[in-house]
């Protein structure tokens, strides 16, 4: 059975919490969105800028040589005038080979047969005085001026899956992005986008007029950003543009109209004591085959080739002494480059960027990563309420670098009120603290909370990080029901409240069944999103604390419980005891079968509903969770970490 009136509640409640709303206060909606005359989220008129663009019909000179200078202004009244002198130790590259400049800011490099631009990496403290790349030429030089602000401390923005298309929501939602980044104080620095910029066909079936037309949207948007913006290519932003001259098999297919547009798709920036390279792994080399609606279409080989894998070696060895690094791509490169791991500890690779899997999560591997959402949340489809397949709300994270520490927090598009603890549908009992944030506060506004709607009460202030004041609520389950529960909270001077459903299991045994139900689920169950995983010591599976079975070591299989009757209470729990504390499994949804109705954990219901939504009935029986504390498997659209399900059930009659 699936509960529709229960998705439908939970997802009004993690976008709007309308219903709980009170009269009288200032709209953040309409401040945010800037709406138009129909109402709808106002869209902003693309600013068009001209753009450096390859010389396609130029040979390839044999040798590029240029200087890069700095700009300065020396004394004042009559003698002040502007200066220029060259930059050592700056990074110059063709986007395959990488040199540095002498103590004069000269350079000599030998370009590729197949390079298209020359440009230098932004050295820490300076800005680029004009474009950062320039179509090959015999001559390039290049000229930097000291940075305006110091880069001890700063803001910086990473977006991911912007997927900009014909869709006005894809329009509306960047437009209100760039709004809301420039409206930050202090202002973010700069911002990384880290793939899936449009939302083109991964096949290179659209045709040329559509990423033509995408591309100019997409950068139209975002050049209205007060700060520089850098992009990953990513598979859905490769184009069918200039394939007579980039066919299939050409490293550089599908590249052009992303050079016109954002210029090159392999590059570094460093800001601060970090070291930012951007790491395009898409290749449309007519190896991968897939069925698509009874047809073969290439997509493409996501693993970084041979001569960029160099370019990436020799563009970190080059970086400036000090500095770690930061890559961004569309996904974990310890999965698409080859050699990965062992450049990361040779370069002091410490942490990356990634979007593709529309969910929000830190990965601890030997290279870490940390997935960034997606701006788009689902514009395709609206039935998705604008979330993100792990329920997060469509958004973008924030950071704050000072030296070498990093913080972060994830935004949600329109909202400045964020619950920040506690999953939806998570299990609560006794005491429990639910904490929840307040962005760029305004004078004298705080948060109140709501138990099941009955009386208002104001939250405790328990931080001030950056952008934001954390707040506290504690909760006594204990005086509660067993069932769902509904917490939400709202600003002091604005429209804004925010919902979500928990559930209260205080562990009531009154509840009286007289049928047995039938507990199943699988184990290890195979899926080409996540890695699966068997346990591999046993494991003991609980139902509401008591065990009714294992699971055998490397088991892979449909696993089936029946659940007695006098075990069954109203709300009831599955979890798992692990004889080894490092180990965990991948597995199916789990159900349970009573009076020939299936019921399922409430946050799992609501994941399919938006899934549904994402990819169509396909998507019903796709994924599932991760359990314990192994890893792999990566959490992804279908899969969540999770150690204990609910199962609600009415009582008998």
């Amino acid at each position: 059975m699936r509960s529709t009136a229960l998705f439908d509640c939970v997802m009004s409640a993690l976008v709007v919490g309308t219903a709980i709303l009170t009269t009288g206060r200032a709209s953040d909606e309409r401040t945010l969105t800037q709406e138009d005359s129909n109402g709808q989220p106002a869209v902003l008129e693309p600013i068009i800028k001209k753009t450096p663009k390859p010389n396609y019909d130029s040979a390839v000179p044999d040798q590029v040589s240029g200087r890069v200078l700095l700009r300065t202004v020396a004394g004042s009244g009559l003698r002040s005038g502007e200066e220029k002198s060259g930059v050592k130790g700056v990074s110059v590259t063709d986007g395959y080979s990488v040199v540095k400049t002498d103590a004069q800011g000269n350079y000599t490099l030998m370009p590729n047969e197949d390079s298209v631009f020359v440009y230098i990496t932004r050295p820490s403290g300076h800005d680029v005085l004009g474009n950062w790349y320039k179509p090959l030429a015999d001559r390039v030089d290049f000229e930097l001026q000291a940075a305006q602000h110091g880069e001890e401390d700063y803001i910086f923005v990473h977006v991911t899956d912007t997927h900009v298309s014909t869709n006005v929501r894809s329009h509306q939602g960047l437009s209100r992005f760039v709004r809301e980044v420039n409206a930050l104080s202090p202002r973010p620095r700069f911002v990384i986008n880290s793939g899936d910029l449009l939302d083109l066909h991964k096949a290179l079936i659209s045709k040329p007029e559509s990423g033509q037309r995408d591309f100019r949207t997409y950068a139209g948007l975002m050049n209205h950003l007060a700060m520089p913006y850098y992009n990953v290519a990513g598979d859905h932003t490769d184009s069918s543009y200039r394939m007579e001259q980039f066919p299939r098999g050409d490293h550089r297919c599908g590249k052009p109209l992303y050079w016109e547009h954002l210029g090159p798709h392999f590059f570094s920036f460093e800001y601060g004591k970090i070291h930012f390279t951007s790491i395009d792994f898409g290749y449309h080399l007519g190896k991968r085959q897939i069925p698509v609606g009874g047809k073969l279409l290439e997509y493409p080989t996501n693993e970084v080739q041979p001569m960029h894998v160099e370019w990436i070696k020799q563009d970190l060895a080059r970086r400036t002494p000090g500095t770690f690094v930061v890559t961004t791509s569309e996904a974990d490169l310890g999965k698409h480059c080859p050699g990965f791991e062992t450049i990361a500890r040779e370069h002091d690779i410490r942490l990356q960027l990634v979007g593709d899997s529309h969910v929000v999560t830190h990965k601890a591997r030997p290279v870490p990563y940390r997935s960034g959402g997606a701006l788009a949340g689902c514009w395709w489809n609206a039935k998705a309420k604008q979330l993100c397949p792990d329920l997060s709300p469509q958004g973008y994270l924030i950071y704050r670098v000072k030296g070498e520490k990093l913080e972060h927090f994830y935004k949600g598009l329109g909202q400045r009120i964020a619950i920040t603890s506690h999953r939806m549908g998570a299990p609560l009992r006794g005491r429990v603290e639910i904490q929840a944030h307040l962005v760029q506060p305004r004078p004298g506004e705080t948060l109140q909370y709501t138990v099941s709607g009955k009386s208002w009460q104001a939250m405790r202030k328990i931080g001030r990080p950056f952008y934001r004041t954390l707040y506290s609520a504690a909760i006594d389950t204990t005086s509660l029901p067993d069932g769902l529960v509904e917490f939400a909270v709202r600003s002091t001077v604005s429209d804004e409240a925010r919902r979500r459903e928990f559930v209260v299991v205080n562990g009531d045994d009154s509840s009286r069944f007289e049928a047995d139900a039938t507990l199943t689920f699988d184990v290890s169950p195979t899926t080409s999103w996540t890695t699966p995983r068997a346990p591999a010591d046993k494991v003991d599976v609980l139902f509401n604390g008591k065990s009714m079975g294992t699971l055998a070591p490397q088991a892979r299989k449909k696993s089936s419980f029946t659940i007695p009757a006098s075990l069954l209470r109203d709300v009831n729990t599955l979890s798992f005891r692990f004889a080894r504390a490092d180990d965990g499994f991948s597995l199916g949804s789990p159900q349970l079968t009573f009076r020939g109705k299936i019921f399922r954990d409430p946050r799992d219901d609501a994941i399919r509903q938006v899934r549904l939504a994402h990819w169509g009935n396909e998507a019903d029986d796709w994924g599932g969770f991760i359990a314990g504390n192994a890893e792999p498997p990566d959490e992804s659209p279908f899969h969540r970490k999770q150690n204990v399900f609910c199962f609600l059930l009415r009582p008998a009659e």
